[in-house]
């Protein structure tokens, strides 16, 4: 079955990014994204659109964290010792 979709440009470019990033086919890229979106149940599917869209919105005004700063709330809130 063969669907066109109008992806927005920034998730174009994610999507992009990950397949060129993987060596993966971006076809293979986009099935594996919805076939996770679609294994969640309903209310776990939303409140995962709205995480993934604040972070975006927070990404686009400039709003996050680096790797390290990640890394180290990870390991405090959870008592690791994960390494960057």
């Amino acid at each position: 079955m063969s669907i066109t979709l109008d992806l927005p440009p920034q998730i174009e470019t994610l999507l992009r990014q990950r397949a060129e990033s993987t060596g993966q086919d971006i076809g293979q890229i986009a099935i594996a994204v919805l076939t996770w979106g679609l294994s969640l149940n309903d209310e776990d599917f939303f409140e995962t659109l709205n995480s993934i869209q604040r972070s975006l919105d927070d990404f686009n005004q400039g709003q996050f964290s680096s790797l390290d700063d990640l890394v180290a709330e990870q390991n405090q809130k959870y008592g690791l010792a994960l390494e960057p």
